[in-house]
This record gives structure tokens, sequence and C-alpha cells, in this order.
């Protein structure tokens, strides 16, 4: 697996007046939708693609009701999903309250599968969209 990068000079938000460097930006290859995934999943068994993708949507349907009962959802070697809360602090526990909440966040922890997936991999650097884009408008 190769992951496509390209470099892209920035500039440091919390020192502004310090020189430009140069970071890696990912790049993707392409997106891939959940209608493609159906269909290669299709494939590759005994269903069919609209059984898959049944089963997809009933999947993302049981996950979010159990994220708004404010259950962990855990996909096994996939990953899990769980609710994060930011607040600010009181003095006592008296005195706090639901105002003092700040946000709220869906946090994906990855599982084995897809730690394993991402630590196997080399790099290859791309142009990046706007290059690509730039080439095109003047090739």
């Amino acid at each position: 697996m190769s992951l496509k990068y390209s470099i892209a000079e920035l500039k440091n938000p919390l020192r502004p007046q310090a020189p430009k460097k140069f970071y890696a930006r990912s790049q993707v290859r392409e997106d891939v939708d959940i209608y493609r995934l159906a269909r290669e999943i299709a494939y590759s068994s005994s269903q069919t693609e609209g059984d898959v993708l049944s089963t997809i949507f009933s999947l993302f349907q049981k996950t979010s009701e159990h994220l708004a009962d404010g259950d962990s959802v855990s996909l096994g070697d996939f990953g899990k999903f769980q609710y994060h809360i930011s607040s600010n602090g009181t003095a006592t526990k008296e005195e706090f309250s639901t105002g003092h909440i700040r946000d709220v966040k869906l946090r994906f922890r990855p599982g084995r599968m897809i730690r394993t997936s991402v630590a196997d991999h080399t790099f290859e650097r791309v142009l990046s969209v706007k290059a690509r884009k730039a080439a095109k408008v003047n090739g």
C-alpha cells in the first residue's frame, strides 16, 4: 500500500511571523463511496449488492441509535465509536451545569485491522490537487 502525499509551504499558526516551512500533506487517490464498497463486497460473497447495502445501512442506523443512547459501539477489529465531552471546570460539583459543556465529539478508535493497514505502507510523492488542476488547465 502506498500513501500519497504532496509538499505544501505553510506558516506556523502559533507563530505567524516565523518563516514558512514545508510539510507533507496527504493526497487522496480517489473517493470510494458506499455503493462501490457494496458492489465489491457482493462480488466476493454470496450476497447481492442490495443485501450488502441493506446490511450496511442497518449497521449505520443501529450504531447511531446506540451512540444517541450514550453507548459506545465496538466493531471488533475494525474499531470503536464513542462520544467525548469537553467542558469548562467549576470550583464545586454543585456549580456545574450542562451550560459548562463546551463540545461533544464523536471519537473513533481504530482497531487492529485499521491500525495494521496504516502501519504496513510506503510513501509516494504526488502533485497536490491544486497543482494537478493547474496542469490540466495549462496542458
